[in-house]
């Protein structure tokens, strides 16, 4: 029975269709990751449009980067944009660039800063790989590999490949090599002249190209591709067992015997196990030709780059071979572990699992990769052993097996090999983790089985967050891509005991070659009490089909029970958090969909702080560009509350459990969405906190801290209306949505202050952010109307917006609300905001006072700046002036359409003479007087 891994995350993750276009994130290195996988003082960035960075170009010297300047750009793909593409073919690769900076920078703050900009698709380290394989003695002068995998009674339908080109995109190899030389792929239209005859980028590129050059830090490319001395011929080796020449009396055999070598030297001549520049290896072989490419080595991190480049081979039709690693281990390395690729796993001259081959799931075949016999340095010949071994096995059984097999594309070869491969693990720790078996070259050969593969999953639920009593409608799209199948059945299997399938096995019926099945029926899976939050469960799916003939499996994981909720409601997407978090459940922002309007995510954080005057705070917010505090935790997780004709309602809970110098709150949050035109562009965000305590919590204030992006890198606004309490979020240019926060509490006095890392003289301008500040600013009040307006240049600007003081009495609570809203221009949001107000009165909200009320402003008396507030019984035509004492006006602070509720203003007396005013509120159904007192 065979197998193949396809990995299913439920929609509420990035890797599936929501991800596009690519969401504005913060970069960490992935577990395990240190600055000894990638390149220093090196980013990958692509661009979407012109590779400018908040409008300014990128070139070399006029940016600082992580405490660094660039130094160098470098198109790696700049001929991708001359090449013929076709619909089948991505394209892309050709807004790519390499950025070197200076040796002051830190790679990762770097990343950050570059991805603050919508212009930055990704950006990520420029990772490295090494090479798998471990020095052996020389034991016998023999290759009794060939045995193993049946090559003799291959030999007898056919004994060499050609017109087969195979790429060696490894540490470079010996073109002058007796037993490599016959067979090197020979660029013909582009001779040793000095010219790039053929157009294509690489001036002289005859014998091939070499990427990396003399140096890691420096690489300098070159048409040069061989290895300059014996600590650098992996390569070498790896090229004589792809393709040494066969039947010439000399040295090595190999199963392909006369494939043409293509030979890419992507490691450095200064260490010996390292590949820098596999990726523009793998791109440059799509581009010349090669049908097979061969990629002996790995590294635990793949990345958007790399997946970008092997979409982009496979699209082409090439065939990836890529070795499974070296550390024993069932992690998956890259490129293997890519989807479409073939992994290699290494087994032993008995067909054991070798003592470091890597296994697990993703595994495709497996080959003999211990004690190998093979091409070295300076015309010589000797041992290695690893998954590099393995894995130029393989590719040269798919040489031979494409010579005899012409009309087979990539993919049918790569399925064939895995199908005809010997079952030699069943039963044995590694059954079903070394891929389908040990390769049999003679099986591929002379057989003609078949292969059907899972093509997609689709689940029922939009939402797809499965709970504990929850039903999973699982649909399985299937591909056939070899024989004809008749009477196919499928079966679903677990071992998890935390869901029940009810209907295990399903008729497909019969299947062409080539043909794709998408209506099949649907498995239905409940999901059981007692499972755990985010729980991944792994399913078999069992194939059976020709009478039995055919067997074959592939896993795939669901994750079930999530703590968190993604939604799409009207003309808005956006996650539900069990932390108070919105759009994002980590600070990472990698888990959520962000806030989307128009299929474009505008958020990059929103978190909770929530503060008493006494100095206590919990928060989730950012602490520095990389770290936050976490100091909300879950105590249920989120679910879906309705979602019917009329509004959508979802609902998680958390506490302060966490916080150093906690308020003690329970809060639960709430997200509500009305499914109507006029509030089709918003949703409403309750925070229900409750005081468990059994004493009163006095002067609470909680505020939403907001970073919106969504610019082109022209800079950014932002503004606070203090007469409808909306904080407004814009692009300083160009055609952009708007974004609104509507505070939707009548009674409670609202706070407002923007911030800004780009500018000086705030709380991020050293880019970090202390519990000390953040309590400073939610007692602020309004402390401004806005941030960016008459900023020369560009700020990447934020604010935080909400309520206090309020208080709330032992075992009472209070909820606080908040209307998110996107639209295409101030006067949208103003009237969806509206229309919000009018329809949801907040539960438990005062509302407004019967009466009109006018405070005393405060401080009084006077000398700078005071704050005067004011509630409105009925909304209306509104205006709040200063007099003097002769009842000469003297300054109007507000005037215009206010909505009912509490209002606050600040007023500066700027121009008055020293002594006693008044101040009065006038409205259509009354007013209010009150003394203030200005001093020098």
């Amino acid at each position: 029975m065979k197998k193949i891994l396809f990995i299913l995350l439920c929609c509420s993750i990035e890797c599936l269709a929501q991800v596009a276009p690519v969401q504005k994130r913060r970069f960490v290195l992935p577990a395990g990751v240190t600055d000894q996988h990638y390149l220093p003082n090196t980013v990958i960035v692509k661009f979407r449009q012109e590779p400018k960075v908040n409008g300014i170009a990128v070139s070399q010297g006029n940016m600082t980067l992580g405490k660094g300047r660039i130094m160098s750009v470098r198109q790696p793909f700049a001929s991708a944009a001359r090449l013929p593409q076709t619909a089948a073919v991505p394209a892309g690769l050709d807004k790519i660039y390499e950025l070197k900076l200076s040796a002051q920078a830190d790679v990762v703050a770097s990343i950050n800063e570059l991805l603050t900009d919508q212009n930055v698709v990704y950006a990520e380290p420029s990772y490295i790989y090494r090479t798998g394989y471990t020095p052996n003695d020389p034991g016998v002068a023999q290759s009794p590999y060939l045995s193993q995998v049946r090559a003799p009674q291959a030999w007898d339908l056919l004994t060499q490949a050609s017109g087969v080109v195979i790429a060696i995109v490894d540490s470079g190899s010996e073109t002058s090599h007796p037993d490599l030389a016959p067979n090197l792929f020979l660029n013909t239209a582009d001779p040793v002249n000095g010219v790039d005859d053929d157009g294509d980028g690489f001036t002289d590129n005859y014998y091939g190209w070499d990427f990396a050059g003399a140096s890691t830090n420096n690489p300098v490319t070159d048409n040069d591709p061989n290895v300059k001395s014996r600590n650098s011929q992996h390569g070498i080796h790896v090229s004589g067992l792809a393709s040494a020449v066969s039947n010439n009396g000399l040295g090595v055999a190999s199963i392909a015997g006369s494939a043409k070598l293509m030979i890419i030297k992507a490691g450095p001549d200064d260490n010996a196990t390292l590949i820098s520049k596999g990726y523009e290896g793998i791109k440059y072989a799509a581009d010349h030709g090669a049908q097979i490419i061969n990629c002996s080595w790995s590294g635990p991190v793949g990345g958007a780059y790399g997946r970008d480049v092997v979409n982009y081979a496979l699209a082409r039709g090439c065939l990836i071979v890529a070795a499974a690693g070296n550390s024993n281990a069932e992690q998956p390395e890259y490129p293997a572990a890519y989807e479409g690729v073939l992994a290699v796993a290494d087994v032993n001259g008995t067909d054991a699992k070798s003592g470091t081959s890597n296994y697990g799931r993703h595994i495709g075949i497996a080959a003999p990769g211990t004690s190998i016999y093979s091409t070295m340095y300076d015309k010589s010949y000797g041992f290695l052993s690893g998954t590099s071994m393995s894995t130029p096995i393989v590719t040269s059984a798919a040489a031979l097996v494409k010579t005899h097999r012409p009309a087979y594309d990539a993919r049918q070869i790569g399925e064939l090999l895995r199908v005809t491969a010997d079952p030699i693990f069943n039963g044995t720790n590694y059954s079903e983790k070394m891929g389908s078996g040990r390769l049999n070259v003679f099986r591929a050969m002379t057989e003609n089985p078949a292969s059907v593969r899972i093509a997609a999953l689709r689940a029922t639920n939009p939402f797809g967050n499965y709970r504990a009593g929850d039903t999973l409608r699982l649909f399985v799209d299937l591909k056939n891509f070899l024989i004809p199948v008749t009477g196919l059945s499928v079966r679903l299997s677990t071992t998890n005991p935390s869901v029940r399938i009810r209907n295990p096995e399903i008729s497909v019926g019969n299947m062409a070659t080539g043909a794709i099945r998408t209506a099949t029926e649907p498995f239905s899976i409940d999901v059981l009490p007692g499972i755990s939050d985010n729980e991944v469960v792994e399913f078999r799916l069992s194939l059976n089909g020709n009478g039995g003939v055919y067997q074959d499996y592939a896993y795939f994981n669901q994750t079930f029970a999530l703590d968190y909720l993604n939604y799409r409601v009207n003309e808005i997407s956006t996650t539900l958090t069990s932390n108070g978090r919105i759009g994002f459940k980590e600070n990472t922002s990698n888990i959520g969909q962000g806030f989307r309007y128009k299929d474009q995510n505008l958020l990059f954080e929103a978190s909770l702080m929530i503060g008493t005057e006494s100095g206590k705070l919990a928060n989730n917010v950012r602490a520095t560009d990389l770290t936050a505090d976490e100091d909300f935790v879950k105590r249920t997780a989120a679910k879906l509350v309705s979602n019917d004709a009329r509004l959508f309602e979802a609902s998680a809970s958390f506490d302060d459990r966490d916080a150093p110098n906690r308020p003690g709150v329970v809060v639960e949050n709430r997200h509500i969405a009305f499914k109507d035109t006029e509030r089709a562009k918003a949703v409403i965000v309750n925070y229900e906190v409750s005081n468990p305590g059994t004493a009163g919590l006095q002067g609470l204030y909680l505020g939403l801290f907001t970073d919106w992006d969504f610019g082109d890198g022209t800079g950014e606004l932002a503004r606070y209306d203090k007469a409808t309490k909306t904080a407004f979020f814009e692009a300083k240019t160009g055609k952009h949505p708007y974004v609104g926060i509507k505070l939707l509490n009548r009674s409670f006095r609202a706070l407002y202050t923007p911030l800004s890392a780009s500018l000086a003289g705030n709380a991020l301008t050293d880019r970090s952010f202390t519990a000390s500040e953040k309590l400073q600013l939610l007692l602020s009040g309004v402390s401004s109307d806005g941030l960016g307006q008459n900023v020369n240049g560009n700020a990447d600007v934020c604010f935080v917006t909400g309520y206090g003081p309020v208080s709330i009495a032992a075992g009472a609570k209070q909820v606080f609300s908040f209307a998110i809203i996107a639209g295409d221009s101030q006067e949208e949001i103003t009237q969806t905001a509206a229309a919000l107000a009018q329809a949801y009165p907040v539960p438990g909200d005062a509302g407004t006072e019967n009466a009109l009320v006018l405070k005393q402003n405060y401080p009084n008396p006077v000398s700078n700046l005071t704050t005067i507030e004011f509630n409105l019984p009925e909304g209306g035509q509104t205006e709040l002036a200063v007099f003097d004492t002769q009842g000469k006006r003297m300054a109007v602070i507000a005037s215009g359409l206010l909505e009912a509720g509490s209002h606050q203003f600040d007023y500066k007396p700027g121009g008055l003479a020293p002594g006693i005013y008044i101040y009065r509120l006038t409205t259509g159904y009354g007013s209010k007087s009150a003394k203030m007192i200005i001093m020098p």
